[in-house]
């Protein structure tokens, strides 16, 4: 027994974890209206020398990284605290990366299809390279969107002749998306996934969850979330904002997934972990 412990701890000692989360912060990139507040509590020595530090702060339950539990897009969706810890826990990653496909050079130039979505021909033709996805695995989607963040018109794909406001056009680097009109909100543009990926991802691999490195499982001109819609009604989950996914191989590597446990919960921020080995 000793010698078997020993061996797991060697074994575990010499994985390789990978975080893929953005951090909460006052300038995360959210979904167009939402806003958040940041506050610091105490941060102070008291009379008797002891150091005190408390802050707070008041966000979207879908802020930066982030998971979708299927109640936020179907009435009779299971809530976030409602899903399996086994289906967030140690469970086998899969990363699909459609980057050239997305930013990928076009008659010698450089061109981004904005609103490219992966498709079940996608999918297959990576399982064709990588093998088939394995059954309850958490499928992440690259597709490279992530370089833009933290830059709000960028990550959210708004035309420079639709930044209307004065931080838009006066501070490129512009990151809270409170200052995002309503006009403006009619022309996101950014990549997802579409129909026939999500019935395919659900019914015939039988996945646990699914993620993307955008701001949302659809693209930014998909209006009645497709995707969201199919993976919601067969109770799959969703993470959105999925970060560094650059640093994972195809396959072969361990997911962790751990949001707040919000009761009735449609979402949370969630710490997303790979282990590679």
């Amino acid at each position: 027994m000793k010698y078997l412990l020993i061996l797991f701890c060697v074994t575990y000692s010499k994985a390789k974890y990978v975080d893929l989360t953005y951090a909460l912060n006052k300038d995360v990139v959210m979904w167009p209206g939402r806003e958040n507040t940041f506050h610091t509590e105490i941060e102070a020595e008291l009379p008797d020398g002891t150091w005190v530090a408390s802050k707070g702060f008041c966000i979207s339950e879908h802020t930066s990284t982030h998971i979708d539990a299927p109640y936020h897009v179907y009435k009779n969706g299971g809530t976030l605290d409602k899903i399996p810890l086994d289906t967030l826990l140690d469970v086998p990653g899969v990363c699909i990366d459609i980057y050239d496909k997305v930013q990928g050079v076009r008659n010698g130039q450089a061109r981004v299809t904005s609103n490219y979505v992966i498709t079940k021909e996608d999918i297959l033709e990576w399982e064709e390279k990588n093998g088939q996805i394995p059954p309850k695995a958490l499928v992440l989607v690259r597709t490279g969107w992530g370089k833009r963040w933290p830059n709000v018109f960028d990550y959210l794909g708004i035309p420079k002749d639709h930044r209307t406001t004065t931080e838009a056009t006066g501070d490129t680097e512009t990151k809270n998306s409170s200052i995002v009109n309503n006009e403006m909100s009619k022309h996101l543009n950014f990549p997802g996934i579409d129909a026939t990926a999500a019935v395919f991802l659900s019914v015939e691999r039988q996945v646990n969850g699914v993620g993307i490195d955008a701001i949302s499982i659809d693209a930014g001109n998909a209006k009645t979330f497709p995707a969201h819609k199919i993976f919601g009604r067969r109770g799959i989950y969703m993470l959105e904002n999925v970060a560094n996914l650059h640093l994972l191989p195809p396959r072969g590597f361990q997911l962790f997934a751990v949001p707040f446990k919000v009761d009735g919960g449609t979402g949370s921020p969630t710490r997303l972990i790979a282990k590679l080995p």
